[in-house]
This record gives structure tokens, sequence and C-alpha cells, in this order.
């Protein structure tokens, strides 16, 4: 054996030295890149402190006065701002700083949040406020391949933004600093605001193509939703257009009124057991038996099938798609495309077409007759012949398109139904699909829906105030939802009330044994599945109701009369049960005006 052999080895020292001299340099290195990233940091949130005021003021401009008040200098600076924070959050020392337990987190926050921001003003708001039709429409008809391209990447961007959300509802809030938090909580009014937007605009662009005929010709239905004389889902649907979509070309290929449709005495498409017994209350099929019943159930999917039924029947025509609008949607609509003339040389703009075309033209024709309807029927299709000429013009201001598309949707005056499943979803996804109300995982809806008993056009004048209220949460989880409804009758403002001019107004009031300018109204309270409905109270005094249900939902029907100058408060109490009645959801008619509602209902 060799004396080397023999010497005691000390290999072990080095091989756990050297190691450890390399962790240390990587500790030391990160501790400076932790540093420098601190410092780096600082001026992070300076940049996200100087862009929030930025972000308030889109937002406010949005949601104040629609997407044309957005101030163009205000997201350049906040697109400025958020460039040079999120190159800081790009560099190799925020890369390291993120990693360091603990503090990391705050670092990781702070870079979701830039990113989150960025999408918004560089994906999302600067996009739109570029966003114009011009140049999409050639020699009178869309491009449909570009229309396609641009929808489709609005709808990644903002699938993007709906992304970046949600990367801040992970993070972990209880580790991070104080000041951190604080950028943190300025900057989520505006993202989730613009998440919501997103939510809804964003299936409904991946499916506009399709919609527009890029795969082939389609055939649109356009229902004209009167609310003058109201219906569950807004107003009785009687004049309708068939809108003809091909390479491109919006053509209005034909105008029907109510008159050009048979009734039926049965519904056409058959409804759920108990809706039929609760919608022949009075001896007769309310709902799904003629295209003036066809928004008289709160719900589109089953009304616009019978529509479509009804079309086929009378044209034979399917349609592709069927949508429904009123007056004030489509006033929505004019504020993107400004005024449209009329083929008799009639000026329509945001502000004239709702009084136009639920009052002003029941006095220009004022009989109850033929002649009368198929005038009135006239005046509202050639407003939306003349909307689909200026879309395929391309004269529309898309920012704005989108604003009035939101509000109408919010109020529930814009509905759409398609026989594709797969369109069909993207609209439900859109909120567009007005279907029965439903419980989420977040509230429990309570209905209440109007219809119109004496073919009047009197609910011009009516108004209608809301209060949503709960009692105690019970320990088996039941809560009593208290809902109040103030319906006003407002015709006593109008001095000529008895002449000729409002014949048509004040409708069959004769045959229906009420005086002139008197409303009546079938009222139906739809409380939620699993509900029990306890007591409905007119004017403070507990009436008989007639109770049934409508697909498992408790429903209670009442019909009330009002007085010109009067006010009839409605009162409806039911016992609720499940998690969710810690917040109430309200779903009613829209009105020719706004429903005002007050909701207090608190989580228990």
């Amino acid at each position: 054996m060799s004396r080397s052999s023999t010497r005691p080895r000390r290999l072990s020292r080095p091989r756990v030295l050297i190691p450890s001299a390399v962790a240390l340099s990587v500790l030391l290195g990160i501790a400076g890149a932790s540093v420098s990233a601190a410092v780096e940091a600082m001026s992070v949130r300076e940049e996200l402190e100087s862009v929030l005021p930025e972000l308030e003021t889109i937002r406010a401009g949005g949601y104040g006065g629609g997407t044309d008040a957005i101030d163009p200098a205000a997201v350049e600076r906040a697109g400025d701002a958020l460039e040079r924070a999120l190159a800081s959050t790009q560099r190799p020392d925020w890369w390291l700083a993120e990693r360091v337990p603990v503090s990391g987190a705050n670092f990781e926050a702070v870079r979701t949040a830039v990113e989150a921001a960025h999408v918004v003003v560089d994906e999302v708001v600067e996009p739109v406020l570029a966003l114009s039709l011009d140049g999409l429409a050639v020699d009178g008809r869309l491009d449909t391949e570009r229309v396609g391209r641009l929808a489709r990447s609005s709808a990644r961007a903002l699938e993007r933004l709906e992304e970046q959300v949600a990367r801040l509802d992970r993070l972990d809030r209880s580790v991070l600093l104080p000041q951190v938090v604080s950028a943190l909580g300025g900057l989520e009014g505006p993202l989730r605001e613009a998440s919501s937007l997103a939510a809804r605009l964003a299936p409904v662009l991946r499916a506009l193509p399709g919609f527009l005929g890029e795969e082939g010709p389609r055939d649109v239905v356009v229902l004209f939703q009167n609310s003058a004389e109201s219906r569950a889902l807004g107003g009785i649907a009687g004049a309708s257009v068939l809108v003809h979509v091909e390479e491109g070309v919006l053509s209005v290929t034909r105008t029907l009124g109510g008159a050009d449709f048979v009734s039926h005495a049965d519904p056409v498409v058959p409804l759920p057991a108990d809706a039929d017994a609760l919608y022949r209350t009075e001896g007769y099929a309310a709902a799904g038996t003629s295209i003036h019943e066809v928004t008289a159930r709160p719900d589109f999917p089953y009304g616009a099938q019978v529509a479509s039924r009804l079309w086929e029947e009378s044209q034979g025509v399917v349609p592709d798609l069927v949508l429904a609008v009123d007056p004030v949607a489509l006033s929505h609509l004019l504020r993107a495309t400004g005024p449209v003339v009329l083929a008799d040389g009639t000026e329509v703009s945001s502000e004239t077409v709702v009084d136009e075309l639920l009052n002003g033209v029941y006095r220009d024709h004022p009989g109850l007759s033929d002649e009368a309807n198929r005038a009135q029927d006239a005046t509202f299709t050639a407003v939306v012949q003349a909307l689909a000429s200026q879309l395929q013009a391309g004269s529309m201001e898309v920012p704005r398109a989108i604003d009035g598309w939101v509000q109408a949707v919010d109020e529930r005056r814009l509905l759409a139904w398609s026989p594709d499943r797969v369109e069909e979803r993207a609209l439900v996804l859109a909120g567009v699909s007005g279907g029965l109300p439903e419980r989420s995982s977040r509230s429990v809806p309570f209905g209440l829906y109007l219809s119109d008993a004496v073919g009047s056009k009197l609910e011009y004048y009516l108004r209608q105030q809301v209060r949503v209220r709960a009692g105690s949460c019970d320990v088996d989880g039941t809560r009593t939802v208290m809902v109040t409804s103030e319906l006003s009758n407002t015709i006593d403002t109008e001095p000529e009330l008895d002449t000729e001019a409002f014949d048509y107004i004040a409708g069959f009031h004769e045959r229906e044994g009420l005086p002139r300018g008197w409303m009546r109204l079938r009222v139906m309270a739809y409380a939620p599945d699993g509900a029990v409905i306890r007591s409905v109270r007119v004017d403070g005094v507990e009436v008989p109701y007639a109770a049934g249900s409508d697909d498992g939902r408790p429903v209670a029907y009442v019909v009330v009369a009002i007085a010109p100058g009067a006010t009839v408060t409605l009162d409806v109490d039911a016992d609720v049960s499940g998690a969710t009645v810690d917040a109430v959801r309200f779903e009613g008619t829209p009105g020719v005006r706004a429903v005002e509602v007050d909701n207090v209902v608190e989580p228990c």
C-alpha cells in the first residue's frame, strides 16, 4: 500500500464549499437585485399612482357619457405610464425579486396589476376608440372578411382582459404590503367594469361574422316591441321585418304587420304544462298564439320560436336569427348612426324616436282601424330599414354603438335567439337571450311582469317605482322577500285626452267597461323556484290572486286598474329558501320610462 493511499481524505469540505460559494453569490445577487428591483418598484408605484386618475377619467367618461366622452389624451397618458411601468417589471432583477420568499409576492402582485391595466388600455380601450366602420364598407356593402378579422381579434383582446382580472383575483392579499393593497384597490374598479363589459362583448364578437353571413346567406327577423302597450318582455310585437344578409349586403326584404299573421286558439309551440295552465287563467291561451303575444311570457327563447313558426307559416321563411328591439333601444343605436331620414322625408333622431314611435304616430293615425294599424306599422319598419342602410354604408361610430348596445342589454331592451346551439350559447353569455329568471350562485331573481289589458297605448304614460326588501335570515336558510311596486298613470297631464287624436291611445276602454284613460294591467309576480308566495296586497289591502307556476317557478297573477293621475301600490311577499338569498335580483318589464329600483336587501 503506498503512503498516499493511507493519507486521510479531505475532499468533503471542498465539495461543500464550492456549492456554498455559488449559493452565496446567488443569494448576494438576489439581494442586490432585490434592492435594485425595490428601487424600481418605487418608480412603478409612482407610475401606477399617476395612472389611477387617468383610468378614473376613462371610466367616468364611459360610464357617464358613453365611450365617445372618453378623453383620448387621458388614454394616451395612461398608456405611456403603463408602458414605462411594464418595462420595469420585465427586467431580470424584478424577475429575481419575485422569487424571494414572502416579499416576492408584492413584486408579483404589482406586475400582475400593471399587466392587467396595460391590457385594458393598450388592447381594449385604445383599439375601441380608434375603431370605425369607415373603410369596412365598400360600394354599399360590408367587407365581411375584414369585419370577421376585426371581430375575432377584438374578442381575443377582451378574453385576455378577463384572464388578467382572474389573475388578480387569485392573488393572496394577506401577505401584501399596505401600499401594494392600496394600489390594487385603485385599479380594481376600472378593471372589473372593463372585465364585465368584456364578458358580454367577446361572445358576440366571436359570433358576429356568422351573424353577418360569413358562411352563407342569413335571414334575420326583427320584431318591433311596442312598449306603449306592455307585455312581459317589453311590449306587444306587431310590426316586424325580414333582413336578408348576403355577401355584406343587408336588405330589408319584407315588412309585415300584425294582420299579416294568423292567430291560433292554442300555442303554436307547446308550453310546459304548468305554464300552459297559468296563461289560460282567463279562459283563453294568452301566450304563444299570435305574433302579438310572442312577448307575453318572460321567456324570449320560447317567444322567438313562436315568431319563427309564424313567419314560416305566413311567409315560408325559417329565420336564422330572431331579434327583438324597442324604440328606446333604437334611440341608443341612433346615438351611433346619427339621425336617419325615412322615405317620406321625416328625420328621426335619438332624441325624437321614442316619442314619435310610441305616441306621435298614434296622433298622426288616430283611428281604431286596419288602415291606421298599417300606417303605424309602416312607420316602425321604416326606421329599421333606415338603420340597416346606415349600418351597411358604414355610417356608424363604433364606440357609441358599443355604449348603446351595452345600455340596451342592461335594460333588457335588446333580445336575440338563434336555432343554432353554438350561436345561442354566445347570446346567452352576452346576456341577450332573455330567458326565464334563473337562480345564480350570487343571487335569486324576483320578476314583476306587466301586460296591457285594454288594447291601449297608455303605458307611454306609465311610471313605475320598485322597492325590494328582505326580512331576517332564519336558521333553516329561509328569508322573506318583499317587493313593492308603485304604478302611476300620468295620462292626466294631456289636456287633449278626450279628443279624437287620443282614440287609438285610449284603446278599447268601452269594451272593457272602463272610463277613458284608465289603465288595466295584468301583473305576474315570478318568485324563485322553491319559494312560496305568501300574499299580494293592492294599496295595502290583501287581495285574492290566481296562483300558478311556470316551469316550476311560483307565480301570482293579479289585475289592477289605474285611474288617470292615480298611483296603485302593489306588494308581493314570498318566503325564499337557499343560501343565495343574500342578494335579490329584480327583473321586470322594460317600460317607455326606466323603472326606478331601490334594492335594499342586505346579506345575512
